[in-house]
C-alpha cells in the first residue's frame, strides 16, 4: 500500500475602516503579510499535524458611506511555503513544505449607533489551497477547500490626537466546508464535504491624524472545523478503503498597509 502523508484527511487504506464621517466613498489597497497556523487532531484529540509560517500578500477594500449605513467589500490574497511537521498514514513523523494560498472576497454593511459604535455582519467566500510535498517514505498530497462565512459583530470608533483608531469583534459560522484531495496519482481524487467552521475575527485599524491617506491594519482569526464523515477511496475505480476529514483548526495573524483614496 503507497503511503501519504496526513494533511486535510485520515485514510483507512493507507476589519471595520477607520474613514472619516464625511466621506462618501473610500477606496484602499496594499501590501499585506499574513502568519498562518494549521493543526489537525485525530478522534481522541491528539495532534497529526501542524503548519505555520508567513505569508506574502495583498489586500484590497472599499466602502460607501450614506447617513449612518457603510456598506463595504474587500479581498485578500496570500501566497507562500509554509512548514509542514505531521506524519505518513503509517504513524512515522515526516518534516516537509507546504505551498499554501489563501484568498477571500467579503462584502458586507456597517451601522453607525451612537458613541462611535456599530454594528456589523458581513458574508466571505474563503478560498484554501495546499500542497503538501511528498518526501522519500510518502506521496504528497493537494487539497482545496471552500466555504463561505456568515460574520455578524460590532467595532467602537475612538479619535484621539494620533488619528482614527477603530476596534471590531465579530463571530462567524460556515457552511460545510468543500474539500477536494488529489494524491499524487497514488489513488483517484476525492471530493467530500467536511463541517461547518465557527471561530472569531478581532480587527484594529488606525488611520494616522497626520498622514490620513495611510491605514494601518491588524487582524486575528481563528476557526475550527469539526471531523466529518467518511468517503470512499479508489485506485483505478477499485475500492481501497474510506477517506475522513479530521478535526483541525485554521489560525491567521495578519498585518496590513493601505493607501487610501
Amino acid at each position: 500500500m503507497h503511503k501519504c502523508l496526513h494533511g486535510g484527511l485520515i485514510t483507512a487504506a493507507c476589519a471595520l475602516a477607520a474613514a472619516p464621517a464625511q466621506a462618501q466613498w473610500q477606496v484602499g489597497a496594499g501590501p499585506a503579510v499574513r502568519h498562518a497556523v494549521h493543526a489537525e487532531y485525530d478522534a481522541a484529540g491528539r495532534r497529526l499535524v501542524r503548519e505555520s509560517g508567513w505569508l506574502p500578500g495583498v489586500a484590497f477594500q472599499a466602502a460607501y458611506t450614506a447617513g449612518p449605513l457603510t456598506w463595504r467589500g474587500g479581498v485578500d490574497w496570500y501566497r507562500g511555503d509554509i512548514g509542514y511537521d505531521g506524519r505518513t498514514q503509517a504513524g512515522v513523523p515526516a518534516t516537509s513544505t507546504t505551498a499554501t494560498t489563501l484568498a477571500a472576497v467579503n462584502a458586507g454593511a456597517a451601522y453607525a449607533l451612537a458613541g462611535g459604535v456599530a454594528i456589523v455582519a458581513s458574508v466571505e467566500a474563503d478560498r484554501w489551497r495546499r500542497d503538501i510535498a511528498g518526501t522519500a517514505t510518502a506521496a504528497g498530497l493537494q487539497e482545496t477547500y471552500r466555504s463561505t462565512r456568515l460574520y455578524a459583530g460590532a467595532a467602537q470608533t475612538w479619535r484621539p490626537a494620533l488619528g482614527a483608531v477603530t476596534a471590531e469583534a465579530s463571530l462567524f459560522r460556515s457552511t460545510p466546508e468543500h474539500m477536494r484531495v488529489a494524491f499524487s496519482g497514488q489513488f483517484d481524487p476525492v471530493q467530500f464535504d467536511g463541517g461547518r467552521a465557527r471561530g472569531a475575527r478581532l480587527g484594529l485599524a488606525l488611520r494616522p491624524a497626520r498622514v490620513p491617506w495611510l491605514e494601518l491594519r491588524t487582524r486575528l482569526d481563528h476557526a475550527r472545523v469539526p471531523r466529518s464523515g467518511s468517503v470512499p477511496l479508489t485506485a483505478d475505480g477499485h475500492y481501497r478503503g474510506m477517506v475522513t476529514q479530521p478535526e483541525h483548526t485554521r489560525q491567521t495573524l495578519t498585518f496590513a498597509l493601505s493607501t487610501m483614496y
